[in-house]
């Protein structure tokens, strides 16, 4: 069997809220991770690790350009899907350009 490449790890000890822990025990759980590998994937995101360099490098850019914190990126990339999604909700009246 060919052997795979590794990553070098570091034991992180730190604590978390209980009900986040849980969640990202029951969202690994859901896909078969373990949940410490739910939490390392959700790092990953955040500090866009698994992207392709040029996309991540852009995000990064943007986030600069922007002057906005990381965490305030991310709810305004989440705010701007969430606005999407409520204007196509249903029985809502959505706007209707000109």
């Amino acid at each position: 069997m060919a052997k795979m490449p590794t990553t070098e790890r570091e034991t992180a000890t730190f604590r978390l809220p209980a009900t986040l822990l849980n969640r990202a025990r029951h969202e690994g759980a859901k896909r078969g991770l373990a949940y410490v590998r739910s939490v390392e994937e959700a790092l990953e995101v955040y500090f866009f690790s698994r992207l392709p360099p040029p996309m991540a490098e852009a995000l990064e850019q943007d986030i600069k350009y922007l002057k906005v914190s990381r965490e305030n990126y991310f709810y305004s990339l989440l705010d701007a899907r969430y606005r999407q999604l409520i204007s196509r909700t249903p029985g809502r009246k959505t706007k209707k350009s000109p």
